[in-house]
């Protein structure tokens, strides 16, 4: 029967002040506080006004924040049906939101990325996802989308293989729906949180988009950034003269946002989206260019590495390079050159125009620092050929001038790893 029907205090209220009036928590009484939690949680779901009783009782808001938040050594099992009692005194009560909100909000922001991460964390991020949706709570894009990031960050540094439902939902919303303003709230992250919302974004792609298509006008966005800061990978070497004291951040959300471009102009739901995109095949063709020319100057992170004591399993070279910007990059290069190549008759234009040719086929040698490669050269120089008879007909017009220079092959003395074009027969 619904509490209003009776004269006497709602059966929330009566829970309220009875858990108000238990003692500090021990494990004597452990099992009253569970008790009279589980009894709100479950009054909420039956009825929105115990939901009404539980958020504007300032006094129990208090003492039950003090309790989630304060304590150092709160029972797993009393944390999880107290932050359950929030999640359902929030459900659709606008009204409940605000004043849930008003008492934990900041508490909540705060704790949902710390580490370690677990059942509670889903919990919080429900929280923050339905305040989010229903508009309750104003200007909580930011913070929302803030909160998502970060919950990812500690998800990528523990590793950890556990999937957080409600922290996908919120990705959801700002991905597939937000366009625009997720863009705005996007360029207000700090440079290592808009990393992270990169790689978060590489990972969503690589699933082949589970809860809907990235929403166009962020891929645009991201290209266009590309283009813009593209020029940060070049000085992002510690020997540069020119930048010594480089701050490595900007090299690194520019290498993130090769990775997105990589993934997304290689996909059946993607790829018509750059069809168009001539200006991001000359920027990618012209630092695939520069970073080659680079890497011949003089030793750096640059430079392929393809001597045997380098590449070997029983190496005493520090791996660390793959910690650098340099990793993957030109593999990454080459990767959107051949997606942007692929039945584009004004980038296999460019690719003339440009002479690109000659790079992509250095590109074939073996190099530790970008595998695959020479997987994705070939499939480059293959898509340039495809439908253009005048790239063809450079090929055709190479001549051979012996086996292509490799370290590995000379130690060796194997004829192996290097792409070979066969002279022209006159």
């Amino acid at each position: 029967m619904d509490c209003s029907d009776h004269n006497e205090p709602p059966e929330s209220l009566k829970h309220i002040q009875a858990f108000m009036q238990l003692p500090p928590l021990d494990d004597s009484n452990a099992f009253k506080y569970l008790e009279h939690l589980k009894a709100l949680r479950n009054l909420c779901a039956a009825d929105p006004t115990h939901q009404n009783v539980i958020a504007e009782h300032d006094q129990f808001n208090g003492q039950l924040h003090k309790l989630l938040f304060d304590s150092t050594s709160l029972p797993q099992n009393i944390q999880l049906m107290a932050l359950q009692l929030l999640a359902n005194a929030i459900v659709q009560n606008s009204s409940s939101q605000r004043k849930i909100w008003y008492h934990y909000g900041e508490a909540i922001v705060e704790c949902c990325h710390k580490p370690p991460l677990g059942r509670h964390t889903d919990i919080l991020l429900m929280i923050v996802y339905n305040v989010l949706k229903s508009a309750a709570v104003l200007n909580m894009e930011q913070q929302s989308l803030s909160v998502a990031v970060r919950v990812w960050q500690s998800i990528v540094q523990e590793r950890s293989e556990v999937s957080y439902e409600f922290l996908h939902f919120l990705f959801e919303h700002f991905i597939v729906y937000g366009g625009h303003n997720t863009v705005r709230y996007y360029a207000h992250l700090t440079p290592t949180e808009r990393i992270s919302f990169l790689e978060y974004l590489v990972n969503y792609l690589r699933q082949d988009s589970p809860n809907g298509r990235v929403h166009p006008f962020i891929l645009k966005y991201i290209t266009k950034e590309f283009n813009m800061k593209s020029d940060r990978i070049l000085v992002c070497q510690p020997n540069n003269a020119q930048a010594p004291t480089t701050d490595p951040l900007p090299a690194r959300e520019a290498y993130a946002i090769l990775r997105v471009i990589a993934s997304a102009s290689g996909s059946e739901l993607y790829g018509d989206k750059y069809a168009d995109e001539h200006s991001l095949f000359l920027n990618v063709s012209s630092l695939l260019r520069c970073l080659a020319q680079v890497g011949k100057q003089s030793q750096n992170i640059f430079t392929p590495m393809s001597k045997l004591e380098e590449v070997a399993l029983t190496s005493n070279i520090s791996r660390d390079f793959e910690a650098e910007v340099s990793f993957e990059l030109k593999t990454l290069l080459v990767r959107c050159i051949a997606n942007l190549l692929y039945k584009n008759s004004t980038n296999q234009g460019y690719c003339i125009d440009t002479q690109l040719l000659p790079t992509l086929l250095e590109c074939t040698n073996m190099d530790a620092r970008n595998p695959l490669l020479k997987e994705w050269s070939i499939l480059a120089i293959r898509n340039a050929c495809f439908g253009c008879p005048e790239i063809q007909a450079m090929i055709a017009n190479m001549t051979n001038q012996g086996t292509a220079q490799n370290d590995i092959i000379d130690e060796l003395n194997l004829d192996m790893g290097a792409l070979r074009i066969k002279p022209s027969r006159g």
